[in-house]
Formats: structure tokens, sequence, C-alpha cells
């Protein structure tokens, strides 16, 4: 990290949150990861554990979608919905009951179809609104 970097306000969450947001839900999961690894490391402890969180749900997408890992998938999803139960009904512009229903979907749908299937893995991948 560069010195400039150091002495630059710490990002806003909220608009990392949302730049996050804009890129999951185009399926870069590992840009999204990036960008909210990035804010948790300057972020307020109140919303380091949401970051967290948002971060393990976009490493378990990447995981199945571009290696394939299931069971990787699976367990990083798991971790991610337990981090966002404390947000719930919503945090940061993010309806965190609707990502929970809709990751709880895709964990069990996962559990059951294993392979990883290109079609059918787009269609039932959460998305964040």
């Amino acid at each position: 990290m560069t010195t400039a970097r150091r002495l630059a306000a710490p990002p806003d969450v909220a608009t990392a949150v949302s730049s996050g947001v804009r890129l999951f839900n185009r399926s870069r999961y590992l840009e999204a990861q990036q960008v909210w690894e990035e804010a948790w490391r300057e972020a307020p402890s109140a919303d380091r554990a949401f970051l967290e969180a948002l971060v393990q749900l976009a490493a378990g997408l990447h995981l199945r979608t571009r290696r394939g890992a299931t069971r990787g998938a699976v367990h990083l999803l798991a971790q991610a919905v337990i981090g966002l139960d404390d947000y719930r009904p919503a945090a940061h512009g993010v309806d965190v009951e609707a990502l929970i229903a809709d990751v709880d979907a895709s964990v069990e749908w996962l559990r059951t179809v294993g392979r990883p299937h290109r079609f059918l893995d787009r269609t039932r991948l959460p998305r964040i609104r």
C-alpha cells in the first residue's frame, strides 16, 4: 500500500457496497470480492462483519462458477448467511432478508445438483437487491 493510499480517506462503505453489488449482479464475483475486501480493511467495526459476509458470498460464487468447487462454495455461502443474519432486514441499501432467502435456496440447490452446470447455475444463483 502506498503512502498516498494510507493517507486517503477511508472508502465510504455504502459506495463500496453499491459498487460491489453492480459487479456481483453481473456475475463478476472476484471483482466484487476485491471491492468489498478493500472497503473491509478500512471500515468501521460496525460494518466489518457485513462486508466480510459479502466477501464470503462473492468468493463462494466465484469458486462455484469459475472453478466448479461445489463443496467450498457451499461452505462459504453458509458462512455468508451467518454473517448477514445480524443485518436483517436491510443494510447499506441491500435487502438482506431477500438475500439470505436467495442464498439459502441456492445452497440447498447446490447440495442436490453437485456438479456445475453453466446454464442452470445462472438461473439459480442469488442476486443482490
